[in-house]
């Protein structure tokens, strides 16, 4: 990169606010602990539950990450992008979408209870329907304090955010790990204290300043029109990371390499991480600001030049990860683990283009109807599927779903760089 270039891409990291810089950095933190903690747990279960427990529990977190989002319903980027618009209604609209989100869980959570023994036999639990009642509890509970999460956030509360999210997806599963001699059990503890900090949550937003400015502030039915539209992405970019260890599970029943497929999932994250927590710190304040306050030109440059930034900063600890990849499983989950290095190793590739993707993403989800996320991201969870056909024609069941997801994740990235910069092109 020629030093003039340098010297102005140092100039615009410098434009950025303070308080944005902070904002980051601590949730960062955070979400770095949360992770830590998830990483952890995936360690203690393979201590208790060994290769079998290590396994169903791996199949749990995958069945809650991929129904999640449709149960979300889009109200969590709803929030981001709306609660930022008013001043009157914040605390209204904010219980609005946790009651709206509370109906979906228990109606959901019957029904699956109802179809228990079927969808254990879909998934391969052996436990039968009391393992799929424990995944519904734990479902429950991050989908309340998922949405309560995103009222905090949209509404710039990032203290208030950070303690709930440390608390209700850190602590709270420490706690459950080690309140409960079952795995199921542990699941059942942690969705129960994880729903009560999501309502908790939702009683301590406060109102937007008052502007005096005359604006048409967005409603309930407002969150719901966008995010129903939107939620078709919000579920297929988590099912691209969830879709690898289903499809290994499906194919390999009961075997240790779909322990290892969402293994090498969570490194990717792990790193990822950095970047998906641009969304919740820029969204907000990017909603404010190009819909209301007006712009500064100096913040589309730094929009544009920051999914390239990411791939940079991203092919450091992939490079480590992979280089060093042996003696993080050996350390980590035990020598009898050793067939997931190479599966490691090809799927954290993925990471570099994701990390664009994430970089880009507070743009397009500002600035873009929500239709084109929804079809990148659905288009690309159509070419995972797509490679990973193909792919177990000529390869293991593991390394064809590792490949799939390195394919997608190119196209996702390479996409959402082209589809940022057109969005920065367009007048407010």
């Amino acid at each position: 990169m020629p030093a003039r270039e340098i010297l102005r891409l140092r100039a615009l990291l410098r434009s950025v606010p303070a308080a944005v810089r902070r904002d980051y950095v601590t949730t960062l933190i955070v979400q770095w602990f949360v992770l830590g903690v998830g990483l952890l747990l995936f360690h203690l279960v393979a201590q208790r539950g060994s290769v079998s427990g290590f396994a169903y529990y791996q199949i749990a977190r995958g069945a809650v990450s991929t129904l999640q989002p449709v149960l979300l319903l889009g109200l969590g980027v709803g929030l981001h992008r709306y609660l930022p618009r008013t001043e009157h209604t914040t605390r209204r609209l904010a219980r609005q979408a946790l009651a709206v989100e509370a109906v979906l869980v228990t109606v959901v959570g019957l029904a699956g209870v109802a179809a228990g023994d079927g969808i254990a036999r879909l998934l391969g639990l052996p436990g039968g329907r009391p393992a799929v009642v424990a995944a519904l509890i734990m479902l429950a509970g991050n989908c309340l304090c998922t949405v309560s999460l995103a009222g905090l956030r949209g509404n710039q509360q990032v203290i208030d955010s950070n303690l709930v999210m440390g608390l209700g997806f850190g602590l709270i599963p420490l706690f459950a790990f080690f309140s409960a001699d079952r795995i199921e059990d542990f699941l059942i503890i942690q969705g129960a204290g994880t729903a009560m900090v999501g309502v908790w949550a939702t009683w301590v937003i406060r109102r937007q300043p008052a502007t005096t400015e005359k604006t048409t502030e967005p409603n309930v039915k407002t969150l719901i029109s966008y995010g129903v539209r939107r939620m078709p992405g919000e579920f297929a970019l988590p099912a691209l990371y969830t879709f690898p260890t289903f499809a290994v599970a499906v194919l390999m029943p009961g075997s240790a390499e779909a322990g290892y497929v969402g293994f090498t999932t969570s490194a990717v994250t792990l790193i990822c991480s950095v970047f998906a927590m641009l969304t919740p710190v820029l969204m907000p304040r990017l909603s404010r600001m190009f819909h209301r306050a007006g712009e500064d030109g100096g913040v589309r440059q730094l929009l544009t030049v920051l999914p390239l930034l990411a791939a940079l900063l991203a092919a450091l600890p992939t490079g480590v990860i992979w280089l060093f990849a042996p003696a993080l499983v050996h350390d980590f989950l035990g020598p009898e683990f050793g067939a997931a290095v190479p599966v490691l190793r090809l799927g954290v590739l993925a990471a570099i283009p994701l990390a664009m993707f994430y970089a880009a993403r507070p743009t397009m989800d500002t600035l873009l109807d929500p239709k084109f996320m929804s079809r990148l991201l659905l288009a690309c969870l159509v070419l995972e599927i797509l490679v990973t056909a193909i792919g177990v024609r000529f390869l293991s069941a593991d390394h064809a779903a590792m490949l799939a997801l390195a394919a997608a994740g190119t196209a996702l990235g390479l996409d959402a760089v082209g589809l940022a910069a057109y969005a920065l092109r367009q007048p407010r």
